[in-house]
């Protein structure tokens, strides 16, 4: 059974008035006063001290749960769901539950369903962002190699170009053709060619730094943007990737592997020294890629397995782009399997 509040307040003025009679009667009856003086002063004396008491009384009579129930009320107003509250078992007879503990209880079930309700949100919110990451991922990752998409390369070249004219960042851009790559279908079949393509993605993964961009971009066309990278960086880069994949066997299954070479062309834009763009209006990011196709190309047409840049071919072709010193920098290296 418990106590409600309007006899818990009962229970303690009764308290407090016999203390009163037990200290003050002996007292009072020594002073031989009058029965209406010894009575007036009496009640003075327990009015004062009801008045002195009573607060010793008030955790037990409704201040210990108010406490509980304003921490429970200010943990859901600053999103906390897990404030815990104690509370009394529920007597058989509802009509003898205190009133606080029966708010108690109420609140206890309302921080409950509140919380069940927010992690559901919440488990529901993880949920969506990791289904938006995996189509992300989806959207610009090529699943072979693990390299980003076309589509993502393209965008992320209009990034490089923005940067270049608004901000002098510098770039370099490269093509990458694996030699003789139809040979490598027709002898070990597509299963083969795709075990080179992810191992060369592999590669690509594996030397670039957080800021570059690998990617596919279709069929056996590879590509590796550089941000901030200068033509000696570039160049280092690509020789080193060259180097790795002609001396690194790709196994293609327990009992074979094979060797492969590349070709690989490159451009640098925005270093001194290097082939620069006058004006936005005169290139794209098509033609940006075009001149590392033509030192692609070039190397293509002169035995294959090497590098080249488009700023050290004999004869550079005719294009919208002036050679000329200029201080902006961005990198870009894309790889054409």
């Amino acid at each position: 059974m418990q106590l409600r509040l309007i006899n818990r307040v009962h229970l303690s003025v009764f308290i407090i008035l016999l203390l009163g009679y037990a200290g003050f009667g002996p007292l009072l009856y020594g002073l031989e006063l009058a029965a209406l003086e010894t009575l007036a002063i009496f009640m003075l004396l327990n009015l004062v001290a009801l008045y002195a008491l009573l607060p010793l009384f008030m955790p037990w009579i409704a201040a210990r749960d108010i406490r509980a129930i304003q921490a429970v009320l200010t943990g859901l107003k600053q999103g906390n769901f897990r404030v815990p509250i104690q509370i009394a078992p529920q007597p058989q007879d509802p009509n003898d539950e205190n009133e606080l503990n029966r708010l108690k209880r109420d609140i206890e079930r309302m921080r409950a369903s509140i919380y069940t309700r927010e992690s559901m949100v919440h488990r529901q919110s993880e949920r969506i962002l990791k289904l938006n990451e995996a189509l992300r991922r989806e959207a610009t990752t090529d699943r072979l190699t693990g390299l980003y998409n076309s589509r993502y390369f393209w965008e992320r070249m209009e990034d490089c170009l923005e940067a270049y004219w608004h901000h002098g960042t510098a770039f370099s851009l490269a093509l990458l053709d694996i030699d003789f790559f139809k040979r490598v279908n027709d002898t070990y079949g597509h299963l083969g060619g795709d075990r080179v393509l992810a191992s060369l993605g592999a590669l690509l993964r594996g030397n670039a730094r957080d800021s570059d961009i690998a990617a596919r971009l279709g069929g056996e066309e590879f590509v590796l943007i550089l941000p901030g990278a200068t033509a000696t960086a570039t160049a280092s880069l690509l020789d080193r990737l060259h180097q790795q994949l002609r001396t690194t066997p790709i196994v293609l299954d327990d009992d074979r592997s094979i060797q492969v070479t590349a070709s690989i062309g490159y451009t640098t834009l925005g270093e001194p020294g290097s082939a620069t763009i006058d004006h936005p209006d005169h290139a794209s990011p098509q033609e940006i890629v075009k001149r590392a196709d033509e030192a692609l190309y070039w190397v293509k047409r002169h035995g294959r397995d090497a590098v080249m840049s488009w700023d050290a071919l004999p004869i550079p072709p005719t294009t919208p782009i002036s050679k000329h010193q200029h201080s902006k920098q961005c990198g870009y290296v894309r790889t054409s399997a």
